[in-house]
């Protein structure tokens, strides 16, 4: 296992598992170079043994116990529950990940989520389901959810389970009859706990000092890992679509080419350091997957970001 994302993953079900007083085998992986590919499917089919179908959700709670791993600031969100699920679709999508989740928005309180396939014949496991249902639980809470609850087929509700308990037979009968792939997520007051260190923004100046572009400028710095489109950033910024790009080329820029220098120069800044990853980089400067990022980087900067954490590394060390 390379990527950074598998292996933060397998960070929270160890975590999750020691919250369950569990041995985790997971502790002899954390400790080596390299983690066996399927090192999650080994954790969980211990819990399965352990605990049974009841303890995957619990797996997910791990997260809260790794809220310093690089990975969390860039998912947890406080205050913000939508914006920390579409960072987890981003994070799918980035790393090609083979499962994913097709969510539909029923409200600002309430999604509605498949777990699917992208390659035939390879559905996720009724544990992978619920592994990753967990999580996401999981995030909501850290970003302040109240009351969540999760149903599944027939409305059998699975969270929380301590004020509605689920019987073995029903889970059971989810389980076999393959009804694992899709949930419905619903919850209603959000508390924002404070959020997580991450990457430093830009210090904010009043609306009338700044020029359309300065102000395009700042807000991707403060967004870039949440990949803003042009629409929600003229929304952001009070205008419609046609009138930020029309006042974005009266100043001779475009949209597209300030996001992409602002990715640039915040990978650059990044790439200084021999922490964190080039993966975790391209994620959290919004990037749409590994390749975009050496593409991209390379043709405004003139060298590969390999080459240049190279260089930079070799000049700090001089």
């Amino acid at each position: 296992m390379s990527d950074f994302a598998s292996a933060a993953m397998l960070r929270v079900l160890h975590a999750g598992m020691r919250r369950m007083g569990l041995q985790s085998p997971a502790q002899q992986w954390l400790e080596t170079a390299t983690v066996p590919l399927d090192a999650k499917r080994q954790l969980v089919a211990h819990v399965l043994q352990e605990r049974g179908i009841g303890a995957l959700l619990q797996l997910g709670q791990g997260l809260h116990d790794v809220q310093h791993d690089s990975l969390m600031p860039l998912l947890i969100r406080p205050g913000q529950p939508l914006v920390a699920l579409h960072a987890w679709l981003r994070l799918e999508r980035y790393m090609h990940s083979k499962h994913r989740i097709e969510q539909t928005v029923l409200s600002q309180t309430a999604v509605a989520h498949r777990h699917i396939s992208i390659k035939a014949n390879s559905a996720p496991s009724p544990a992978e389901d619920w592994v990753v249902l967990g999580v996401l639980i999981a995030l909501l809470q850290r970003a302040g959810c109240q009351h969540l609850e999760v149903t599944v087929a027939n409305d059998l509700k699975i969270w929380p389970s301590n004020e509605t308990p689920v019987s073995a037979n029903d889970l059971q009968t989810v389980f076999t009859s393959a009804e694992t792939h899709t949930w419905r997520i619903t919850w209603k007051d959000v508390h924002a706990s404070p959020a997580l260190s991450t990457y430093p923004t830009v210090r904010s100046e009043p609306s009338g000092v700044l020029s359309m572009s300065e102000r395009v400028a700042l807000l991707a710095e403060q967004t870039l890992a949440e990949a803003l489109s042009l629409e929600h950033a003229a929304q952001t910024l009070g205008h419609s679509k046609r009138s930020l790009q029309r006042k974005l080329n009266l100043e001779g820029t475009r949209y597209v080419d300030i996001i992409a220098h602002t990715r640039a120069e915040r990978a650059s800044k990044m790439l200084s350091k021999r922490e964190p990853s080039l993966a975790e980089i391209g994620f959290s400067c919004g990037y749409t997957d590994q390749a975009h990022f050496c593409r991209d980087f390379k043709r405004r900067v003139g060298m590969s970001p390999l080459k240049y954490r190279e260089h930079s590394v070799l000049r700090g060390a001089q």
